[in-house]
């Protein structure tokens, strides 16, 4: 009682305190004019909502103020009678609380709605803080936000928003292998939401990512991505195209080939690794050659191990290119891929699946003197009837000045069109993210996300194919391998397609992955 703070707040009822405070932090969060930091609050407003909080004469405001600052630490004096919260996840918070009470989920979802920035982690956090109550308030702040499943001829941008968040409240609230049938039922209208946030490319990179990384949670369901004998290949005709930049920039040709129109992904890795590709001598020649394969275990860069590398989520997400291998492991899974679908009658006799030649990689960024009117995407099963098809009736090409654009798409960076550092995604992000940022053949993610292996040994230009650079036999142990596409921490104006990097093939990081090709097309129309 010797301190008179103390002795103030021992004369209120606290919880009207509380709610008094999560009242000025939902009216403070709404009326304020910037979206980071925190509000001021006015003295004079604490004290009169202080004093309406008792009828007990003897109550100071000022001392339960000094309280509440001082001791409490639930609100900072930021200048002369001005307060705030300490910091804006506590504002949010409180705001949160708020609107958990009386219409709760309606008027959450509406604020939602009108301004989703503004009110998005206030909206996680009052789902958060709803289950503690019932699971049953979760599901119905899930169903107010997404009613059913997409209308794929109307789809609203704030429709993907509020399906965007149901999501990320589900996964972080809900455990998604303790739910009833009739629940998985909303959550296979969700997932088929955020395949729309992802191919829409209506939302912003960072959200897109998210939104993949929670569809990686909750089952994607994309064969392309998931299922390793549904892998999209994109025709790129042979003929002749620019490579390098500046004065090194040069002209080349190759022939004809299909190519990965993602980096293999860590589910269509895991397939290698499950059917016991690590201990398969066959696979390893180089590996075996420089010593660094015994048994099924790979002597790499950072130690010995039977399988990729972990590096946490989202790295680790199943539809997210495969990182932390070496060189010698994506060499490995071409062998063992070409193996398995001849074995299967999904890839002819005369084919072979291998890693791109570093022409290959930079003609299918950069596009040649022959692009397809329509890019020509086909899974690895149709491969096939595509040969057959496009050698009778040739393919309708347009036929141009060969381009010399920097990146994929064009010559301007956009941090909308590839996972670099302007989209602040700051990780590797589901394949599909950046469909925008395409090649003229249908490639996606040639530029950023992950450094992509080439079977090339790295020498200067001009690049001539038949001076050793693509003999496997010269590789040694110390040899740099040629890298291309840069990763998710490059700067865009640097991720061009003819960016290069090397590294010996022991070499493993968080930031290294690989496409494959399909090779050779001997088709004469192409």
């Amino acid at each position: 009682m010797q301190q008179p703070s103390l002795a103030e707040w021992l004369k209120v009822d606290r919880e009207k305190v509380r709610k008094l405070l999560n009242q000025m932090a939902f009216d403070a969060h709404r009326s304020q004019g910037e979206l980071t930091g925190t509000a001021d609050i006015p003295e004079q407003k604490l004290v009169n909502g202080l004093m309406a909080l008792s009828n007990n004469p003897d109550v100071r405001p000022g001392r339960l103020i000094e309280y509440l600052s001082e001791r409490a630490g639930l609100i900072v004096q930021r200048g002369n009678e001005i307060y705030s919260f300490p910091h804006r996840t506590f504002q949010e918070y409180l705001a949160a609380c708020h609107l958990t009470g009386d219409d709760f989920p309606e008027n959450i979802v509406q604020l939602f709605q009108e301004e989703p920035n503004r009110w998005r982690e206030v909206t996680l956090l009052a789902g958060a803080k709803a289950i503690r109550g019932s699971t049953a308030l979760i599901w119905s702040l899930i169903h107010e936000l997404c009613e059913g499943p997409p209308d794929h001829k109307a789809i609203s941008q704030k429709q993907l928003w509020s399906a965007h968040i149901a999501a990320q409240a589900l996964v972080e609230t809900v455990d998604l292998k303790q739910i009833s049938t009739k629940k998985q039922g909303k959550v296979d209208q969700l997932i088929q939401w955020l395949q729309c946030i992802i191919d829409a490319q209506d939302l912003p990179p960072s959200e897109r990512a998210m939104a993949g990384n929670n569809l990686a949670i909750m089952g994607d369901p994309r064969p392309e991505v998931m299922d390793i004998n549904h892998m999209v290949f994109c025709l790129v005709p042979g003929g002749k195209f620019w490579m390098g930049e500046g004065k090194k920039m040069h002209s080349n040709a190759c022939k004809a080939f299909w190519i990965g129109k993602y980096p293999v992904t860590n589910a269509q890795f895991d397939a290698f690794v499950e059917a016991g590709g690590y201990h398969n001598k066959k696979y390893w020649t180089e590996a075996i050659r420089h010593n660094r394969w015994e048994k099924g275990i790979i002597k790499a860069w950072r130690g010995k191990r039977n399988a990729p590398r972990k590096y946490g989520n989202p790295f680790d997400l199943p539809n997210h290119p495969v990182v932390g291998i070496t060189w010698y492991e994506a060499m490995a899974f071409t062998r063992w891929l070409t193996e398995k679908w001849q074995k299967e009658k999904i890839l002819s006799k005369k084919f072979m699946i291998t890693l791109p030649s570093e022409a290959q990689w930079e003609k299918s960024a950069r596009g040649g003197e022959q692009i397809p009117r329509q890019s020509i995407c086909e899974p690895i099963k149709n491969l096939l009837k595509c040969h057959i098809s496009i050698a009778k009736n040739k393919i309708n090409v347009v036929k141009n000045p060969i381009p010399k654009r920097n990146y994929p798409w064009g010559n301007s960076h956009n941090e909308n069109f590839a996972n670099s550092k302007e989209s602040e995604i700051s990780a590797t992000s589901t394949v599909g993210c950046f469909s925008v940022g395409a090649s003229p053949y249908g490639c996606e993610e040639l530029s950023g996300n992950v450094w992509e292996w080439t079977r090339n040994i790295r020498k200067d230009y001009p690049y001539q194919s038949d001076d050793g650079r693509e003999d496997l036999e010269k590789i040694g142990e110390y040899t740099s391998i040629t890298l291309r596409g840069e990763a998710y921490y490059s700067v865009t104006n640097s991720a061009l397609c003819a960016s290069r990097s090397g590294g010996s093939p022991d070499l493993e990081d968080f930031d290294i992955g690989f496409r494959v090709v399909s090779s050779p097309f001997l088709t004469s129309a192409l």
